[in-house]
Order: structure tokens, then C-alpha cells, then sequence
């Protein structure tokens, strides 16, 4: 009998070892799915369905880089006449926004991409998305990221989906984001990088904030006074053609697309608020959090953990800016992946952007609302961080 009651005990202990096994296995197997499979899915068929369709928006942001690159490389201007802007209005598709603004960008960015603007249009897309990807990567690996299960809900978001799916600058903004966090101490790194990232896209001057507010004041005035020199140096290399333009062109622009998007100025124009107060709202709102971030970067410098003011600069830089398409919120993923560099909660949050997965949203203010505030939630997830590694 004691026999028979050792071998039944160790039957038992047999049983619950395969059962744990089992258990691992399954574990494995669904994580791999879940943060592997599922994600490339969804990356794969999004691209596959931009292309197929009739009304198709593959590469429809690089379209327009690539064209300002090809007339520079082609010593051609890059900028639409004074009577071209005059036809310009709210009415205009998405085909007659590329025609009218053909490139809205300063002459640096047209510059600096040169060497895409000197191949064919789908060769240069092709490895442009190629740069994107590896662009996000970097920029989540130079913070610190290495858990691959964030990876797998990066590329799952209807945020990068888009950014890369259009071929934005976004990703390329990141990877400066993420260099300047990861260099902020080196000046040598920090500053061009910074100083290229607000050239192409002007909005982010907010992270000078967080400069300030964290004593790097040389390295504050440096970026500023670098990012001035490559605008004009980009203007100089194509003789100024267009300088004097551009002022109306950006401010068409925005009346043209600047209620269609995720902006405070968005917001205003839908719930009726009236031209001045709506173009008012982006300051009253975010001009308070970027000073929110300069007051957390004082209280926080003694500790040299200044993680939440580098969050709250580039929320405050979503906010203040009259434009914002669905793949600005992308930014957000450098200081969450400097905070939560390990699968947890907040994670989550990016994912529930695909309840507005358009880049435009038709007037409709919930999804503004739905889209700030995730946004806002992104930002004081990365702003309160437990387990934040010092990359």
C-alpha cells in the first residue's frame, strides 16, 4: 500500500508538471500570435488594401516630399504661384490639396530629401517606408525598449500604421526625439538633432521646453539658433525661390485642412465656438501645459529625472499646433517607451486610437475629444514612471 501511495504521488507531480508545461506552451504560443502575428496582419493588410483601392493613400505625405525633392534636385521651385494658392479652399479633395499645395514643407526638408527626390516615385517610396520602419525601431530601442511584446502593439496602432502607411515624417521625428533623449546630456548629438526635427516640422519647438526647464540653456538657445540656420540654409540652396510665399502658403494651408483633423482649433470650429475663439483655443490650452512642463521639469531637475517634463513638452506640442493628423499622436510612443519600458497597462492606451482610425474626422468633435485626451493619457502615463529605465 505505501508503494501503490508513493507511485500515485508521483504520477500526480507528473500530471501537474505536463499540465504546467502545457500551460507555458499555450502561453507562448498565443503571446506570439498576440504580439507577433496579429500585428503584422494588421500592418501587412493595411498596406495591401491602400494599394488595392480606388482611392488608395499609399504614400500620399511622401508624394509631396518626393515632389519637393524632385524640383529642387531638378532646379525647378518647389512652391506653387501666387495664382495657384487663389484657387485654393475648404472645398478641395485630397487630389486637389496635392495640386495646390504640391509642397507645403520649408526648403530644407525638400533638401534634405534630395536623394529620394532624385529616384522614380515608387523606388523612392519603397525605401522611404523602409527608412520609417527602421526609424521606429531605433528610436524605441535608443530609450531603452526591449521587450518585443510593445513592439508587436506599436506596429499594431492605427497611429504608426498611418505614419508609415502615408510616409510621414513622424517615424524620422521620433528617432530625433529619441537621439535627444538619449544624447540630452551631449550636445553634440542633442542639438542637430533636435534642431533637423524642427525644421521638418516646425510644431515640436515645444521640447525647447523641456530644455529650459531642465537648465540646458546652452543646449536650448544652440538648437534654436541651428534649427534657424538650416532653414535658411535650405532656402539658400534653392535662391529663396518661394520665401516670400510662404507665410500665405502655410496660413491657406490651415484654413484649408485645419479643421479637418485632431487639433484644439478642430475642436473650436465643430462645437461652434467661432473662428476667433477656435483659433484662440490651441493657446489657451496648450501654452498652460507646456508652462506645466517647464514647473515639472524645475521640481524634478534635483533628481535628474526629467522624463515627465520631456512628456508633457511634446503633449504641449500636439496641442498648440492649428493641424493635427491621427499619426502626430506617434510621438507620444518615445516618452511612454521611456517610462513603461516593459509591457504594461498603458500600453494599451495607443491601441484604443483605432476608435478613430481616420486621419481626418469629418467634424465630428467626439473623436477630437476621444483622440486629445488618449493623448493626454499617453503623456501622464509617461509622465508617472515606475519602472522608467535611464537610457
Amino acid at each position: 500500500m505505501q508503494f501503490d501511495a508513493t507511485e500515485a504521488h508521483q504520477n500526480a507531480d507528473k500530471t501537474v508538471v505536463a499540465a504546467e508545461r502545457l500551460r507555458a506552451a499555450l502561453y507562448r504560443v498565443l503571446s506570439v500570435w498576440a504580439f507577433g502575428g496579429i500585428p503584422l496582419l494588421i500592418f501587412v493588410s493595411l498596406f495591401v488594401i491602400a494599394g488595392v483601392s480606388a482611392a488608395g493613400d499609399y504614400a500620399f505625405d511622401f508624394k509631396q516630399f518626393w515632389q519637393g525633392a524632385h524640383d529642387v534636385v531638378h532646379g525647378h521651385s518647389p512652391y506653387p504661384t501666387q495664382a495657384l494658392l487663389e484657387t485654393s479652399s475648404d472645398r478641395l479633395g485630397p487630389v486637389g490639396i496635392q495640386h495646390v499645395f504640391r509642397f507645403p514643407y520649408p526648403a530644407a526638408t525638400a533638401v534634405l530629401l534630395a536623394p529620394f527626390g532624385a529616384l522614380p516615385f515608387h523606388l523612392a517610396a519603397a525605401l522611404y517606408m523602409a527608412l520609417l520602419l527602421g526609424a521606429t525601431v531605433a528610436s524605441l530601442w535608443l530609450v531603452g525598449l526591449r521587450d518585443w511584446r510593445v513592439y508587436g502593439i506599436v506596429f499594431a496602432t492605427v497611429t504608426l500604421n498611418g505614419a508609415i502607411r502615408l510616409g510621414t515624417l513622424t517615424p524620422v521625428v521620433m528617432l530625433l526625439l529619441a537621439l535627444a533623449w538619449r544624447y540630452r546630456n551631449r550636445r553634440a548629438v542633442a542639438v542637430p538633432a533636435l534642431a533637423v526635427a524642427i525644421v521638418l516640422k516646425l510644431f515640436v519647438w515645444p521640447i525647447l521646453l523641456w530644455l529650459v526647464a531642465t537648465r540646458r540653456y546652452a543646449t536650448a538657445a544652440l538648437t534654436a539658433a541651428a534649427a534657424a540656420l538650416f532653414g535658411l540654409v535650405g532656402w539658400a540652396a534653392i535662391g529663396f525661390d518661394g520665401l516670400s510665399l510662404y507665410p500665405e502658403l502655410v496660413r491657406r494651408l490651415n484654413d484649408v485642412v485645419g479643421d479637418r483633423g485632431f487639433s484644439l482649433l478642430a475642436l473650436g470650429a465643430h462645437i461652434g465656438l467661432g473662428a476667433g475663439v477656435s483659433q484662440a483655443l490651441p493657446y489657451l490650452v496648450g501654452l498652460p501645459v507646456g508652462a506645466t512642463a517647464i514647473l515639472v521639469g524645475r521640481r524634478d531637475r534635483n533628481s535628474g529625472d526629467d522624463r515627465a517634463a520631456f512628456a508633457i513638452a511634446i503633449l504641449a506640442a500636439i496641442l498648440l499646433t492649428p493641424i493635427v493628423w491621427l499619426h502626430y499622436f506617434a510621438l507620444l510612443f518615445v516618452p511612454l517607451a521611456i517610462a513603461r519600458p516593459r509591457l504594461s497597462w498603458p500600453w494599451g492606451l495607443p491601441l484604443l486610437f483605432w476608435f478613430v482610425p481616420a486621419q481626418e474626422t469629418f467634424g465630428a468633435a467626439w473623436k477630437i475629444v476621444v483622440g486629445l485626451g488618449l493623448a493626454a493619457a499617453i503623456a501622464a502615463a509617461s509622465a508617472h514612471a515606475p519602472d522608467a529605465v535611464d537610457a
